[in-house]
């Protein structure tokens, strides 16, 4: 393993401590890799912010669900991009 990958992997780590804090509904890593980095979005940046869409097209209703807990605690991690405040939203596209 190299200095890089263990690094991600503890920033990984540290990433799902916080989101977890945030989340009701207990929620394991590849639940979230699945739902949240494995599907298709889309990022705008404007002057004020930054917002990511994530397709929810496909998803079963408890995984929609559990995406839309995912997004709100995301949203409440104040996460940000070069200062500017990063928002994440749900966005139905057809397949």
């Amino acid at each position: 393993m190299t200095m890089r990958t263990l690094w991600l992997e503890n920033m990984l780590r540290a990433f799902m401590v916080a989101l977890l804090a945030t989340l009701p509904t207990k929620v394991s890593l590849p639940q979230v890799l699945h739902l949240l980095f494995e599907r298709s979005g889309s990022r705008m940046k404007t002057p004020s912010q930054v917002v990511y869409w994530v397709n929810t097209a496909g998803l079963s209703l408890p995984n929609r669900r559990l995406l839309h807990e995912i997004v709100e605690g995301l949203c409440a991690m104040d996460l940000q991009d070069q200062g500017k405040p990063i928002h994440v939203r749900l966005k139905d596209v057809p397949p």
